[in-house]
């Protein structure tokens, strides 16, 4: 998973720029980076750990530069290299199915490729497509190249000497513009935008790729990709509240699949809880539409991290018991009704329920904002196996009784399609089986 971010501004634009990237670390916590073309020279600066840690105002006094890329992700980017218009800096979001056979097929066709790297388990997806794209002669005809030649789904951008390049693959990866006067920017979502003062222009079209400079901003090229799916988990967990992917916000799609589910389950309750901070926007639709009270009984320790993004299991599982506190004084002979956005393995979720039944809870039951997960995402999410999703191995009734619910309902497809308003065949199903 990632989160990438250009812009070209009249002025220096490194304060903008980090900011903008900042406002994409829910995306990743692992890797940050930036790019800038300084006096006609272009640097990247990429480092472990969060946007705000690595790139104080100490050391971004010295930096200078108009136009600027950055990224948070799950491995170390930008990536630099020699395009066939020059010297080129690129951050990817996304994921290549194919990706070990087509390293292998590259190295059998040049064995120069991937020359720079130790071992081949450095070639990670932003040096494979770094190779692709910059052997083309220009950057167009190298998104076209990496479209025939790869499975999977992307959203790219890249610094040139003649601006900042974005393209977006087949919908699941979204991409937004911004303006701000006679500055632009490009963002994995628009919530980079509101504070850093850009005004959304559009979306990104799907097989669209775009250049922006000094000039504005430009289609170059527009590939025909069928069919186009967007990323449904992106309404689902992914994206932040207050961003709108595809004219579609984020926080207003969440809310309606509570109200979705307070029609389709209702249940008698003294409140309504989310799973912060993810389940809030359910729960408020739920507790709006079935006119039960709102309550949070987690409260979500500012200083942790998102429990879904981390790539390795073992980190995903330590935050999840840390980062969330319950209020045990409005737990004790109640009947909650706890909103989430999905169940994976359902650990995190019979910890939470336990936690509640051992303050004295009377029922707990819980509403989930997407239909049950049973297959692994092929498209940069952190579900590697089928075998992680609960769904795969039980009934949705041996799934509640192994996590000692009072009841559980999930949301069904027609729900997404109601609350995101795109029908099922423009929405990507994979993790649901379908």
């Amino acid at each position: 998973m990632a989160g990438i971010f250009g812009i070209v501004s009249k002025n220096r634009c490194v304060e903008d720029l980090v900011l903008g990237t900042f406002y994409l670390q829910h995306r990743s916590q692992e890797y940050c980076g930036i790019g800038l073309k300084e006096n006609g020279t272009l640097k990247e600066y990429p480092h472990k750990g969060l946007v705000k840690s690595v790139f104080t105002d100490e050391y971004l006094k010295n930096l200078r530069g108009n136009y600027g890329l950055g990224c948070v992700s799950n491995y170390r980017q930008p990536i630099s290299g020699l395009s066939g218009q020059g010297g080129a800096i690129l951050c990817f979001d996304g994921k290549i199915i194919n990706s070990i056979a087509l390293r292998n097929e590259m190295l059998t066709k040049n064995k120069m490729c991937f020359s720079g790297y130790s071992s081949l388990d450095e070639v990670n997806d932003s040096a494979l497509i770094s190779e692709i794209v910059f052997s083309e002669k220009n950057f167009e005809k190298g998104i076209e190249k990496l479209i025939e030649l790869m499975k999977g789904d992307f959203a790219i951008v890249s610094l040139a000497k003649k601006g900042i390049y974005a393209a977006r693959g087949w919908g699941r990866k979204p991409l937004v513009l911004g303006v701000k006067g006679k500055d632009y920017a490009v963002s994995s979502e628009s919530t980079s935008f509101e504070n850093t003062g850009f005004e959304i222009f559009r979306d990104v079209k799907p097989g669209e790729v775009i250049l922006l400079n000094e000039d504005g901003i430009s289609n170059i090229k527009q590939f025909d990709l069928t069919p186009v799916k967007y990323g449904t988990f992106e309404w689902v967990y992914t994206s932040y509240p207050s961003s709108i992917i595809d004219a579609r916000n984020v926080w207003e799609v969440r809310s309606n699949l509570g109200k979705l589910l307070a029609e389709r389950y209702p249940v008698d309750a003294d409140f309504v809880s989310p799973i912060p901070n993810s389940g809030r926007g359910y729960a408020m639709g739920f507790s709006k539409k079935s006119g039960i009270p709102y309550e949070e009984v987690f409260i979500r320790y500012d200083y942790s991290d998102r429990s879904f993004t981390p790539a390795k299991q073992e980190f995903r599982d330590k935050e999840a018991r840390t980062k969330l506190i319950p209020l045990r004084q409005k737990v004790t002979g109640k009947k909650i009704i706890l909103l989430d956005d999905s169940i994976v393995r359902g650990t995190q979720m019979l910890n939470r329920v336990l936690r509640l039944k051992e303050l004295g809870a009377k029922e707990v039951h819980v509403r989930i904002g997407c239909p049950p997960l049973k297959k692994s995402c092929g498209f940069g999410y952190s579900i590697k196996e089928n075998e992680e999703c609960i769904a795969t191995r039980m009934n949705l009734e041996s799934i509640r009784k192994s996590l000692q619910l009072d009841s559980l309902g999930y949301a069904l497809v027609e729900d997404l399609e109601k609350a995101i308003g795109f029908s099922r065949k423009h929405l990507c199903l994979s993790c649901w089986g379908l």
